[in-house]
């Protein structure tokens, strides 16, 4: 898998906010298969890359070997300063976030990630830990599958989806992608596609299994500590869930007072700890949709430290 092909998304825009040169220090924190760090290690930055994917993490240190400056962690970003103590840094100079999944694990049957390819229910990015898709989906009550596919993936069709699974498992477990897929079809009327509807609920079970949306606010509470005053961070996200977080995130820590406007007088004693660079997402231009479709849906936000 790891002479897949991949393009880094937004990857000029990338690094015209992220500060680099030689002398500076970058962690990519879901390092994938490099192509954001290859970038930034061109400019005679070092990287240190981040990723729970034993797969990414041997792309890593393969990279590592032939590339100087590049340091490498298997770990999840939510784990950030352990991740720089281990590497025996003490801050950075910028933070790249990528949250997308990469396009070699949609494309490993193994991972289990899409429903166009017949594999394991899996959805984990470290395959060693953790409960799979298939233990949630066999497990859990009719209710609580209802609210982890309206939580997670936005599906109005939920509760439907939910039964359907609980009956389906009743005659034998779901432990496949292509059982899930014929599942979830099997809910919508005759004529209307699924497609939508199967990205939304495998999103959901991702999102679920490795806790991505609890991870990322954790991982954002670290940078005004892991970054050092004047650095930055870009974040990418490809889902608007990710990016209502972002945003909430850099709206709040943009200001010196968070306090309801009913206040005559601040009490929160809250300090602003950075400065917008993107006054909106960034988008993927045209060009790079057609080059790169998987760039549609991605959205880039950008701040430095004071």
């Amino acid at each position: 898998m790891t002479d897949a092909p991949h393009i880094p998304v937004l990857k000029e825009e990338s690094l015209s906010y992220l500060p680099l040169g030689p002398g500076k220090r970058i962690i990519d924190c879901t390092f994938g298969f490099g192509g954001h760090t290859k970038a930034m290690l061109e400019t005679g930055a070092e990287v240190l890359g981040l990723d729970l994917d034993g797969v990414a993490y041997d792309a890593c240190r393969k990279m590592a070997e032939g590339a100087g400056g590049l340091h490498c962690c298997r770990i999840s970003f939510r784990h950030m300063e352990e991740a720089l103590k281990r590497n025996h840094w003490d801050q950075v100079d910028g933070v790249l976030m990528d949250l997308g999944v990469s396009s070699w694990q949609l494309d490993d049957p193994a991972k289990g990630f899409s429903y166009r390819n017949d594999g394991p229910l899996d959805l984990r990015f470290n395959q060693d830990q953790g409960r799979t898709a298939a233990d949630l989906v066999n497990t859990l009550e009719e209710a609580e599958l209802a609210d982890l596919i309206w939580r997670w993936g936005e599906e109005r069709g939920s509760r439907r989806i939910a039964r359907a699974l609980v009956l389906a498992r009743k005659e034998e477990p779901i432990t496949s992608t292509t059982r899930l897929k014929n599942i979830v079809e099997g809910t919508l009327p005759r004529g209307v596609k699924s497609t939508p509807m199967l990205s939304r609920v495998f999103q959901a079970l991702r999102i679920a299994v490795n806790e991505e949306l609890e991870a990322l606010p954790e991982a954002l509470s670290q940078l005004s500590r892991v970054i050092r005053p004047g650095g930055s961070f870009v974040v990418i996200s490809y889902h608007s869930l990710e990016d209502r977080l972002v945003k909430r995130y850099i709206d709040l820590e943009k200001r010196d007072c968070v306090c309801p406007p009913e206040l005559p007088v601040c009490r929160c004693d809250h300090k602003a700890h950075l400065k917008p660079l993107t006054k909106k997402a960034v988008k993927a231009s045209k060009e790079e949709e057609v080059f790169n479709p998987r760039s549609r849906s991605a959205r880039l936000r950008a701040a430095s430290i004071l």
